[in-house]
């Protein structure tokens, strides 16, 4: 090209890059046609169009460019970034993991955004052991970000490892967060709380739930059966605007106090907690999702408690206590598992509120199949080659019977052939399983429980939420109690509802379980039309029972610190 066609092209380049990087995509597109136009050989403009066509939502558009690229230039990694990232949001997970992969195999000093996001895909798709494997590498190139570390740990609890292998790690977390970065964290400034053990004590809710997805469920009493007479409720929502639901709308309506914080850095956030006068601070997330568990090293307020939201400790020395209870964290063995005091209420460590719009029980599957059904809709993340071979050893004990599962990733056909795969493995017909994705209604997702006669809980992380929802629509749950509180909530729930001889200690007592419920389909059938009503009936659902052990326990926390205040003087 001559010189003017040159500068010509540099001109428009730098515009389109502005464009670009100020958000005007549609000026920006124009700008990258205008010059492929020119040069249509040029394997970086198409990259770069393809990524501005997936900023605006043109998927189809932005994998032909893509694609282009690659045809012109087929060592060049960046594309399949790109396209990788349009397979992820389309849901097409093995797509997204083939393509990120070979980006990687071309250019392995890929930034740590990637390494994230195929740890993420590859936790989603049940591949547990990859995905730390993979987070391990990103932390390595984010060694500054928490959030990476955090995410992290949570893989970390769906694979078989003991407590205090767990403990080791979450610690590490405080050494690089928390109050292992120094003490200059810790403010210097005694807490202005007044020190009376009987007062009206303010309770700081810290969580992204204040919605339908966990909040509906297990929050409404706080709100709701709490005694305000005693206890202040002041909300620190980090839930973005754009994940606000009616239960949100409700439980702004319920609290003493409100406060939008996603937007407060750590020392803004600690900050506005002592200005309210929190006496009592409860993290509701652990390391899963949007928290801020760093923040707590700036101690903001004068007791901080974990609870609910993630299957383990925080590893934070910072963090007073953890809500359990003797099920879930048998006296003894498990106190070894957290740096934080174990709380342990009334078994159980958490009360269900059942979803009002949920469809009718149904008679037992069987009886129109002509076969026992199994099911699960756990995450494929707690899928393990270990819960693989725990229901594969069920249905071999109970030939004709099958295993549905539903997660959203089973949508995707390379996911569902890949769990194939893993039961075809194990020695089970792939026939023999039903694989369910996305439903998009809350309705239709629960009335697909009305598929399954006995719920099978994965090991060695249970689920909660899954087996709240599995009990409500009928089907008794058979589970594998472990050694740490991931693997005995199963356990808790089902020995809150009085069902503890579907709790088995060993992998083959857990399958004879299954395999005798399976062959008494009169027990299973009045198990199933009397479990609704035993829910109810049972500490699971008890509130009021539920709250005035919490707030039993809140108050004692702060006698706590009241003695621990008069006693320095």
């Amino acid at each position: 090209m001559d010189p003017s066609t040159l500068a010509t092209l540099d001109t428009l380049k730098r515009r389109a890059l502005e464009a670009f990087g100020a958000g005007r995509l549609e000026e920006a597109v124009g700008l990258y046609r205008d010059l492929l136009a020119q040069d249509g050989t040029a394997a970086d403009l198409w990259n770069n169009l393809g990524v501005i066509l997936s900023e605006l939502k043109r998927p189809a558009a932005a994998a032909a460019a893509l694609r282009t690229a690659l045809v012109l230039r087929p060592d060049y990694d960046k594309p399949w970034v790109g396209l990788g990232s349009e397979a992820f949001g389309g849901d097409r997970l093995e797509e997204a993991v083939r393509c990120w992969t070979r980006a990687i195999r071309l250019e392995p000093r890929q930034g740590a955004g990637l390494w994230f996001n195929l740890g993420v895909v590859r936790q989603m798709r049940g591949e547990a052991v990859e995905a730390a494997a993979v987070f391990d590498r990103a932390e390595a190139l984010m060694s500054d970000d928490p959030r990476v570390a955090s995410q992290r740990l949570l893989c970390l609890n769906y694979l078989d490892l003991p407590g205090e292998r767990l403990l080791a790690e979450h610690r590490r977390f405080d050494e690089r967060f928390g109050d292992g970065i120094g003490g200059a964290r810790k403010p210097a400034v005694p807490h202005a709380n007044r020190p009376d053990p009987e007062k009206r004590l303010r309770i700081g809710y810290l969580s992204v739930e204040f919605r339908e997805h966990l909040g509906a469920y297990f929050l409404t009493p706080l709100f709701e059966a709490a005694d305000r007479g005693r206890f202040d409720i002041v909300c620190y929502s980090i839930l973005p605007d754009s994940h606000a639901d009616a239960y949100t709308a409700r439980f702004r309506a319920q609290a003493d106090g409100w406060r939008n914080v996603g937007h407060l850095d750590d020392e803004g956030l600690a900050a506005q907690i002592r200005a309210d006068g929190i006496d009592i601070l409860v993290d509701l997330a652990g390391h899963s999702g949007l928290n801020r568990l760093p923040m707590l090293a700036l101690r903001p307020a004068p007791v901080q408690v974990t609870w609910l939201g993630y299957p383990n400790g925080t590893g934070m020395a910072s963090v007073d206590y953890r809500i359990v209870d003797p099920v879930s964290d048998p006296i003894g063995p498990t106190d070894g598992h957290a740096v934080e005091t174990l709380v342990r209420l009334p078994a159980p460590f958490l009360c269900f509120r059942p979803p009002a719009a949920a469809p009718p029980v149904v008679p037992l599957p069987a009886g129109a199949t002509g076969a026992v059904t199994f099911g699960s809709f756990n995450k494929l993340s707690k899928i393990t080659d270990g819960t693989v071979a725990l229901w594969a050893e069920v249905l071999r004990r109970v030939p004709d019977s099958r295993l549905l599962l539903k997660d959203r990733p089973l949508s995707d056909s390379g996911t569902a052939a890949g769990l194939r795969a893993r039961f075809a493995a194990a020695g089970i017909d792939p026939a023999r399983l039903d694989l369910v994705g996305f439903i998009k209604d809350a309705a239709g997702h629960l009335a697909a429980y009305n598929r399954i006669d006995i719920a099978l809980d994965p090991h060695p992380y249970n689920g909660t939420i899954t087996t709240c929802d599995t009990l409500w629509m009928g089907a008794p749950l058979v589970t594998l109690a472990g050694g740490r509180h991931a693997a005995r909530v199963g356990a808790s729930l089902m020995t809150a509802i009085g069902l503890p001889e579907l709790v088995a200690a060993t992998p083959d007592r857990y399958a004879a379980i299954a395999a005798e419920l399976a062959g008494d389909l009169t027990r299973l059938m009045r198990l199933r039309m009397g479990m609704r009503e035993r829910v109810r009936a049972s500490a699971l659902c008890d509130e009021a029972r539920f709250m005035r052990n919490l707030e039993t326990a809140y108050r004692l926390m702060w006698r706590r610190w009241c003695d621990q205040r008069r006693s320095d003087g």
